[in-house]
């Protein structure tokens, strides 16, 4: 999982530019501010945006994501950093990967606008220390829940138990 989130200094005025519009683009622009966020939340990258099928041959380690109507948004993915370069319709993130092509434009020296991703731990038990649980540790029992009775389990899984 990567432990940043840069942000390139057009993007913001693309964005801008395409809020300004009406319908599609402003719609596009804001599904794009969205997935922005939940890279930065450190949501997996299916569940932060609809990725297209397959990655660009012409920028390696690119991703880019639908927003609908024809418009884009591409990054490129390294190891420890995700970059957001391009926002824009279908022609001109075209025309930007054909101008970009055998390219680093990641590795300019420019002002980005740095993100730390927040790594989520909701569906962590506070109580997990990657040690198996020990069966006769009883603070893992819900309160609200009787335990269950070998008789109960197998009158319920009586398919299983034969």
């Amino acid at each position: 999982m990567p432990d940043q989130v840069r942000l390139h200094p057009k993007v913001e005025r693309q964005l801008a530019s395409m809020e300004k519009q009406v319908n599609a683009p402003a719609i596009a622009a804001g599904k794009a501010r969205k997935i922005i966020q939940a890279l930065i939340q450190g949501q997996a990258l299916t569940v932060s945006g609809l990725l297209s099928g397959r990655p660009d041959r012409r920028l390696k380690n690119s991703l880019k994501f639908n927003l609908g109507s024809g418009f884009r948004l591409i990054c490129i993915r390294t190891k420890k950093v995700i970059y957001v370069m391009f926002a824009g319709d279908h022609d001109a993130c075209d025309a930007w990967l054909d101008k970009t092509s055998k390219k680093k434009p990641h590795k300019k020296d420019l002002d980005m606008a740095v993100f730390t991703v927040d790594i989520p731990t909701s569906g962590l038990d506070s109580r997990f220390d990657g040690r198996p649980p020990d069966p006769a540790d009883k603070s893992l029992e819900d309160p609200d829940f009787p335990p269950v009775s070998q008789e109960d389990l197998r009158r319920v899984f009586k398919g299983l138990t034969g």
